[in-house]
């Protein structure tokens, strides 16, 4: 676990941070236009303003970023630099462009690309479904549906102009923890008071002439007003419990920027159907009339309503694109993780103020999500495939399970009888599953034991076979087999104890889940 309660001139570092980005674009832009004769003189007269200012040279140097001279005068100044970044870093900020026209604010036609998810390397969240009904969205659907600036609206403060977003300048400022341990998870969420802000971070991968493949959520993000929880799942062997049920809890509030596909995310890889689930945009057109003048549609992205609601912007540099399997992560890659949920949290905090200065009549069901009942109300009638009756085969092992003092032996001698009865009647027009198939399934419907424990049975306890191997054997009996009994909630928890096995068995789990609904 890693825990990080930072402290210093934030500030400091988020205007020369700022002013860094403004001398960047400003010499991208002149290195761009030197090839056109008419602006030699308006370079010369800008850096003879410069000079005026009486500004350090650092800033005033106009050579592209690559040139020999801007090394030299990066080397030859580090230690004047160091002084500026302590003393006129406010100054810097408030530096106007030399070409304005070139740095105009995004307009209606043209979406910001930063959301939360890079375009490249990690996911963007896609931002509206055409279907209102749940279903599972493309998981790298691009930013076209994310809610811009009308034109006949001014838009809020650029985002150059904006201080960088940082948890640590809130008081008190919340803890920071970063945990890979699913017992550790369990028990920190657990001292976690809602609302929770929430968000998710996850790779992708890229090929050439193929498709993007989608990987797993790597990280969950959870805030309180007092710590920050960075649960790094893809690191864990399954997704902890007590995290699972804060997530799918209805008396829970949890709050971010297009979070109905984060839930789906998480049901699609770990089979969690989220509830109360607050969309930050459909809230604040309930909370707030100002936001319905500048924005219309109810999936905006949190950088832009980050912006609206604290004046600061939120940093989505390449540590977006970043390696979030990766262990451990970086302090980069825990302080964005840390802000994003973090300023979801103090976005929905400021709303549910505006909503009661305003006097609002809030409508939750029009900014909330519950997943588990969207999945119920689809549930469709689909009938399972016709078989024989197992019942007398399964009666003798169902009935020695009770006695207590059944032994392992016992145990093993009673599996191996009620396999070979089932096999011996089992119809000559199907093919019969392995008999080890029935042995994990007997163990697991009819006497109960731990998955460990019967990694241990179907092989031994020094060499036990994987969590997968024997989570596969039961949905595969019960594939094979449609007329054995089990009870579907303790199907989905089985299969969940390795995080692989939801993906893999998902769409079998669902088909039948709604034939027995």
């Amino acid at each position: 676990m890693i825990v990080s309660k930072e402290s210093g001139t934030e500030s400091t570092y988020s205007a020369l941070l700022g002013a860094a980005k403004n001398r960047q674009s400003t010499t991208r832009i002149i290195s761009g236009r030197c090839l056109h004769e008419e602006f030699y003189l308006i370079v010369a007269m800008a850096f003879q303003a410069f000079r005026e200012s009486k500004l350090h040279s650092s800033i005033c140097r106009l050579s592209p970023p690559s040139s020999p001279s801007r090394s030299r005068s990066v080397s030859q100044n580090s230690t004047a630099h160091t002084v500026l970044s302590t003393s006129n870093s406010v100054n810097t900020t408030r530096l106007p462009p030399l070409f304005s026209k070139a740095r105009k604010s995004e307009s209606a036609g043209e979406p910001s690309g930063i959301n939360g998810k890079a375009s490249i390397g990690v996911l963007l969240k896609p931002t509206e479904s055409a279907d209102p009904a749940v279903s599972d969205l493309s998981a790298n659907s691009d930013e076209n549906g994310v809610e811009n600036q009308t034109s006949a609206t001014k838009a809020p403060t650029a985002s150059m102009q904006l201080p960088l977003y940082s948890h640590t300048d809130y008081s008190p400022s919340p803890v920071v923890v970063y945990t890979r341990h699913e017992e550790e998870a369990d028990e920190l969420v657990q001292a976690m008071k809602g609302p929770l802000g929430f968000d998710l971070e996850w790779c992708v991968f890229f090929r050439k002439n193929m498709p993007a493949r989608e990987r797993r959520t790597a990280l969950v993000q959870l805030c309180d007003q007092r710590m920050i929880l960075l649960v790094q799942v893809s690191a864990m062997k399954k997704f902890p419990q007590k995290v699972k049920e804060v997530i799918e809890s209805p008396n829970i509030v949890k709050m971010g920027a297009n979070i109905r596909n984060d839930g789906q995310k998480l049901f699609r890889d770990y089979g969690i159907t989220a509830a109360n689930m607050v969309e930050l945009g459909a809230f604040a057109h309930q909370a707030d009339p100002e936001f319905s003048k500048v924005y219309k549609r109810s999936i905006v992205s949190l950088i832009k309503v980050v912006e609206m609601y604290t004046q600061k912007t939120l940093d989505k540099g390449e540590v977006r694109m970043s390696n979030w399997e990766g262990v451990p992560l970086t302090r980069n890659q825990i302080t964005y993780a840390a802000n994003d949920a973090h300023c979801a949290l103090m976005v929905y905090n400021r709303l549910a103020t505006l909503a009661t200065e305003n006097r609002r009549v809030l409508r939750p069901e029009s900014y909330t999500s519950n997943l588990a009942m969207e999945y119920a109300s689809q549930k469709a009638a689909v009938p399972r495939p016709a078989s024989f009756d197992a019942s007398s085969v399964v009666s003798t092992s169902a009935n020695a399970t009770k006695s207590p003092a059944t032994t392992v032996s016992a145990i093993s001698a009673q599996t191996a009888t009620w396999t070979a009865a089932l096999l011996h009647s089992w119809p000559s027009s199907s093919r019969p599953p392995p008999r080890q198939h029935l042995r994990a399934y007997n163990l697991w419907h009819y006497h109960k034991m731990p998955l460990d424990d019967i990694r241990a049975e179907l092989r031994s306890k020094e060499n036990p076979l994987a969590a997968s191997t024997v989570i596969s054997y039961v949905v595969l009996a019960l594939q094979a087999h449609p007329s054995l009994p089990f009870s579907m909630e303790r199907l989905k928890a089985f299969v969940q104890l390795e995080a692989g096995s939801w993906g893999r068995h998902k769409q079998w789990i669902l088909s039948v889940d709604r034939g027995k609904r």
